[in-house]
């Protein structure tokens, strides 16, 4: 992608608080102009191709999320630690609430037409999404860039993970012991300017409203909300 005039993808990528309506416009504007159809809305790559930038990007997020943990600053983290906290930032559940806070039109330009034409995708795709996003800005700008933007992008999910008071894993615990079922979440209002939202959402079993919480992130706001229904059935923190 180099020989291009506009702004460069290791500038944007190294913002303070990156536009990632902007990144993602960008990436697949110049990848699809280097190595696909430049008329395509989306991210012109066959299925195949897009799940092995899929497979890579899992890989490097998982390699700076991990070297993150593992120079933290303020106290050397245990092996156990690490490994709960790597697996609550990385997971699928996670990226697709990360996923919900991008604009849903910008980003469905990273699923190609291969991959599916349908307006709303499970967590498994949005996810891959953005792994397969990640593989890619990997190949092409290399790891310290992507590295870069990788921890302004996840900051908010590393510093709110508490896997030892983790009021939304504790309360699944709770319905899938008591009723082998799982409480859901919903949004009930985002207000706020886009680079500070605030989310509001509410936990829910048989259609009955727990907990209320809000946070300015879904990760928050949502854990809040979870936090609250344990205060009410009478769980820990």
């Amino acid at each position: 992608m180099s020989g291009q005039r506009q702004e460069s993808l290791p500038d944007l990528l190294h913002d303070q608080k990156p536009d990632i309506n902007r990144v993602i416009d960008t990436f697949v504007s110049r990848f699809n102009a280097v190595y696909g159809n430049p008329a395509s809305a989306r991210w012109d790559i066959s299925k195949e191709d897009w799940q092995r930038y899929a497979f890579l990007g899992d890989r490097v997020l998982n390699l700076i999320i991990a070297q993150s943990l593992f120079t933290r600053r303020e106290g050397a983290l245990g092996k156990g630690k690490m490994t709960r906290i790597l697996g609550d930032v990385v997971s699928n559940r996670a990226l697709d609430l990360l996923v919900k806070t991008f604009d849903k039109a910008v980003f469905s330009r990273l699923i190609p037409a291969a991959v599916g034409g349908e307006d709303t995708y499970g967590e498994r795709i949005t996810g891959g999404a953005f792994e397969a996003f990640i593989g890619a800005l990997y190949c092409e700008v290399g790891l310290d860039d992507v590295s870069y933007f990788v921890m302004t992008t996840l900051s908010d999910a590393i510093s709110s993970s508490d896997p030892d008071g983790n009021a939304i894993g504790k309360l699944q615990e709770y319905f899938q012991k008591k009723y082998r079922s799982l409480p859901t979440y919903r949004q009930m209002k985002r207000s706020g300017p886009d680079h500070k939202p605030v989310f509001i959402y509410q936990v829910l079993f048989n259609n009955e409203v727990l907990g209320e919480g809000s946070g300015e992130s879904i990760q928050q706001a949502q854990a809040a909300a979870a936090q609250k229904a344990l205060d009410r059935i009478g769980g820990k923190s």
